[in-house]
């Protein structure tokens, strides 16, 4: 005879079994993702990326348990400081000799195709797979009639070509995707509340260390809000590099100065290096330029000529320089893409700032001449 104590023990245990039940599901039904990588090192973007997409994040102050579950890795290289093998030991991650086999059963792929040991371009940009990968993911695809939610770090191939390429495969195969910086993402200090339609002018953002990686997210911060405006995106006319003297003559000095009074982080000490510069020409007469220094800032800032305001406005795209909180956002996004396929941003947006950003490393290489883009007559 069963007594009343056993009762309520089998009670017990079957509330907690029920209780907890919809928590086994749920983290059972995570979506299995494959990640596709550079190399994986301390303060990398795999780590700053793909650390947090394992292990959780903090957004604002408060916590994130991962919603997706990452099954797979490619590495393509392993420096000496290698994080990837322990991390797939600590999570029991397999890592696989190619692309193919590591996204063969998954859910959705990223692709962190920065940092590692990689010749330069003749333009002087590094030759970061990006294309070969994502060639070779969407072959895995179309092989087994199947498309899967995609996120791509930064910008889309070191060659115009192709980064149209890979625009044009995303829209032909209906490929739910996300890609390009984390600075217009990150925290604005003060809070503009630039809203759509809103009538500019000039335009400029800042940017520093290393012109062709870290410039790049200037110009997508400037394109991130160059596309608010009245009428949408027209697309870019020409662009133009220039360095020392020449910055000055077409640097907006009042947007400069109140960018610049927005700065956050600290300056280091003027090591005499020149200013460059990146400028824009749009289609619909919209100028843009991106100021890109070592001795003036440590912020991603930005300022524009609104109509009907007697001031620039100003702001600073904050990211935490040794924190990489800012990197949360990006896996924030990543996630709802994977759960719900839909993008977080216009993938139009990077692929001009990527024609951009080449088209000013030509000029560069011409001696700082304009150079006419009519590949960037983009419209959004």
């Amino acid at each position: 005879m069963t007594s009343r104590f056993t009762l309520r023990v089998v009670a017990r245990i079957s509330r907690r079994l029920f209780l907890a039940a919809p928590a086994l599901l749920s983290q059972a039904k995570k979506p299995r993702v494959g990640c596709i990588l550079n190399a994986y090192f301390p303060n990398s973007h795999a780590d700053v990326f793909v650390s947090r997409l394992l292990d959780g994040y903090r957004l604002n102050q408060s916590w994130h348990e991962p919603r997706l579950e990452t099954v797979s890795f490619y590495v393509d290289q392993f420096p000496a400081n290698d994080l990837a093998r322990e991390q797939a030991e600590e999570h029991g991650i397999k890592i696989y000799p190619s692309v193919a086999e590591a996204i063969h059963s998954v859910d959705a792929v990223a692709v962190i195709g920065e940092h590692g040991s990689y010749p330069r371009t003749r333009l002087g940009n590094f030759m970061y797979p990006r294309w070969r990968y994502f060639d070779e993911i969407t072959r895995v695809m179309r092989d087994e009639h199947r498309v899967l939610p995609m996120y791509q770090d930064k910008y889309f191939a070191y060659e115009w070509a192709d980064a149209k390429r890979t625009y044009d495969r995303v829209r032909e195969m209906h490929i739910p995707f996300m890609c390009g910086s984390t600075v217009p993402l990150s925290w604005q200090r003060p809070l503009l509340n630039i809203e759509q339609g809103v009538r500019y002018s000039d335009l400029l953002t800042t940017s520093y260390s290393d012109i062709e990686e870290h410039g790049y997210h200037g110009v997508e911060l400037l394109q991130a809000m160059a596309e608010r405006r009245a009428g949408g995106e027209t697309g870019v006319q020409s662009v133009r590099w220039a360095k020392g003297e020449e910055v000055w003559k077409l640097t907006p000095r009042d947007l400069l100065d109140a960018a610049l009074a927005r700065r956050v982080n600290i300056v280091p000490a003027d090591a005499g290096e020149e200013p460059q510069a990146f400028h824009i020409r749009y289609r619909d007469g919209l100028r843009g330029t991106v100021f890109h220094s070592n001795s003036m800032t440590r912020d991603f800032l930005f300022a524009a000529r609104v109509k009907d305001r007697r001031e620039p406005v100003a702001t600073c795209f904050y990211i935490q320089l040794n924190l990489h909180n800012h990197w949360s956002f990006m896996v924030r996004n990543f996630e709802d893409l994977v759960l719900t396929h839909k993008e977080p941003n216009p993938i139009e947006r990077t692929l001009l700032a990527n024609g951009i950003l080449l088209a000013g490393l030509e000029s560069r290489l011409r001696g700082g001449t304009w150079v006419d883009t009519p590949e960037l007559a983009i419209t959004y």
